[in-house]
């Protein structure tokens, strides 16, 4: 049985669009991920996403595609249909927080203090970039703990969860996608 949608989990729905087009990318795959997250069953076929929402199957197909790429759904079969189905996996932390950005951007800035080393450094654009600078060596040294800490939370969360109810081992509390 295909539960409706809310008006409120409709509202969430836009803004997870939203969300998405303000980091940079589009705001179909927000949509379609906020869509999956919300979905009863988590199993949807591309004509459900696409009728669901209100646009075409080839604007869902597009935005399940990068989705796919960046690990945030999986495809899965449904026994007796046809047809492309999926579902959200747990969030990637890796992919949410790249730390190999990190490390790009404070490359990047250090090279950029290199090339105006001889100026006037009370400019605010390079004080700027050392906040930067030193913003991203705080990242690149907390980080990788950070992630260790988290999953280690959830090899401990999904052991007790599976243990104490025969929990699904592949859904995730307290994570997100």
């Amino acid at each position: 049985m295909r539960a409706e949608m809310t008006k409120e989990q409709r509202e969430l729905i836009e803004e997870f669009g939203l969300l998405q087009e303000q980091m940079g990318g589009t705001r179909m795959t927000g949509r379609v991920s906020g869509w999956l997250l919300l979905s009863s069953p988590p199993v949807q076929s591309l004509t459900e996403i696409a009728e669901g929402l209100g646009v075409s199957k080839a604007a869902v197909s597009g935005a399940a595609r990068q989705l796919l790429q960046n690990h945030f759904v999986e495809r899965v079969g449904e026994p007796g249909q046809r047809g492309d189905f999926y579902r959200a996996l747990p969030a990637d932390p890796d992919v949410i927080i790249p730390l190999d950005h990190v490390r790009t951007m404070h490359r990047l800035i250090e090279r950029s203090l290199q090339t105006v080393a001889g100026r006037d450094q009370a400019q605010t654009n390079y004080a700027l970039m050392r906040d930067l600078l030193e913003f991203a060596a705080f990242i690149e040294a907390e980080l990788p703990e950070l992630l260790a800490r988290w999953r280690e939370r959830l090899t401990t969360t999904t052991s007790r969860e599976a243990a104490g109810a025969g929990g699904d081992p592949h859904v995730h509390t307290g994570g997100t996608t």
